[in-house]
């Protein structure tokens, strides 16, 4: 656990841009962990859409569900897989065919996934921490 916790001041776990989140949430973790909530919800849903768009080859499409939900990794302090997601896009404006951007798609799945790991477990000690306070 982190010390700062048993105070009053919520320390971001290392995977996230403290200072990014610090600056974003000014100390409110009720509000932090409600959009770490909800992005989760909202990025588990277009992922679902984003494998179906996937199998049909809409590579537009399927673009455009991971620009809707590039956003939502900077509202957690995961820039970095925001770059991903953006190097993702631009690959799909680069290409034809899903086979061009097949590799790219199953790396950023990954990529996706282990934040969403990451993601659970922060929501989880922000719900903890906030329950503390109550």
């Amino acid at each position: 656990m982190y010390e700062e916790e048993k105070d009053t001041h919520y320390v971001f776990s290392d995977h996230f841009d403290r200072q990014f989140l610090e600056e974003l949430y000014s100390g409110d973790t009720e509000a932090a962990a409600e959009i770490f909530k909800s992005s989760l919800v909202q990025i588990a849903e277009e992922l679902i859409l984003a494998e179906d768009r996937a199998k049909s080859g809409d590579i537009a499409g399927l673009r455009k569900i991971f620009h809707k939900i590039k956003p939502l990794f900077g509202y957690m302090g995961l820039l970095s897989v925001q770059d991903f997601v953006q190097h993702f896009e631009d690959q799909c404006n680069d290409s034809v065919l899903m086979t061009d951007v097949q590799v790219a798609y199953d790396n950023i799945r990954e990529i996706i996934r282990e934040a969403i790991s990451l993601v659970r477990e922060e929501h989880h000690r922000l719900s903890d921490f906030n329950n503390r306070r109550a």
